[in-house]
């Protein structure tokens, strides 16, 4: 002890070292028991509660996955639906349009044949028109020139 004594006071420490250290030893006896030890407990009581809230979280997480996957699905479906409709009534309008072209397109040839036909009438009454008309002027050129000789 007389060694250490020694060793002590070369190192700069006085006498009063024993009663720093009696000093510390209570300090951290103190600090353990009413500081440390409450600290740790609430931290692993804490630790223990945040587990279950982990759990819930990571739980959470996996339900929002798979909450996140149905709706892709019925989104699919939904979209998969509306083309359909889509696709089909489409088709339709294409088909009604058709329909309707075709029966324009009869019209107008209906159209077009009567037009034909009136014309084709007129003319004919035209040219009566003009053998009648050409045959009185013929005979009027033939009275003049047959009352002119």
């Amino acid at each position: 002890m007389d060694v250490v004594l020694k060793i002590l006071l070369q190192l700069g420490a006085n006498s009063t070292v024993f009663i720093q250290f009696g000093i510390f030893i209570v300090a951290i006896s103190f600090l353990t028991v009413f500081v440390y030890g409450p600290f740790f407990k609430a931290y692993d009581q804490r630790l223990q509660q945040t587990k279950g809230a982990d759990q819930v979280a990571y739980e959470t997480q996996d339900e929002a996955k798979k909450l996140d996957l149905i709706y892709k699905n019925k989104a699919r479906e939904i979209n998969e639906k509306i083309k359909s409709i889509f696709e089909e009534s489409r088709k339709i309008g294409t088909d009604k349009a058709g329909e309707t072209l075709a029966a324009a397109k009869n019209d107008v040839l209906a159209q077009t044949e009567k037009a034909r036909t009136q014309v084709e009438s007129q003319k004919a009454s035209a040219q009566k028109d003009i053998a009648a008309v050409s045959a009185e002027v013929a005979n009027e050129i033939s009275k003049k020139l047959s009352g002119a000789v």
